[in-house]
């Protein structure tokens, strides 16, 4: 379900996840982005074959995302990620214009064409 790839120097490192990111697998996730995130200075979540995500999922990666920006690090998502991962955001009303008050680098994962409605068809 998830496996991390790190370059030679450990400077960056790319989270693959795949299959269902529910609550069942959120302790497992969460031991993962804690891992890459002490050992890279930036982290890409990559969404190859994500089918289903709650808002256990979304809660981490936000949490990921805040740790990078409190630690002086980078965390980041590949691409739009899978139509699973576009509607969760919309459901979950994670989709925004700008990002939250913690943002102070303007790198919000929620932020963008692919979730802020510009490039998403809620039909």
């Amino acid at each position: 379900m998830f496996s991390t790839e790190a370059d030679s120097s450990n400077s960056s490192a790319t989270i693959h996840l795949d299959g269902a990111l529910t609550v069942h697998c959120a302790g497992e996730l969460k031991k993962v982005l804690q891992d890459a995130l002490d050992r890279a200075d930036h982290v890409t979540g990559s969404f190859r074959d994500v089918t289903e995500v709650d808002v256990s999922c979304l809660q981490l990666l936000c949490s990921a995302h805040r740790t990078a920006v409190s630690r002086g690090k980078i965390f980041a998502l590949d691409g739009k990620g899978t139509e699973a991962l576009r509607h969760a955001v919309h459901e979950a009303g994670y989709a925004r214009h700008t990002g939250c008050s913690n943002d102070c680098n303007n790198s919000c994962l929620w932020t963008g064409g692919e979730f802020n409605g510009k490039d998403h068809n809620d039909s």
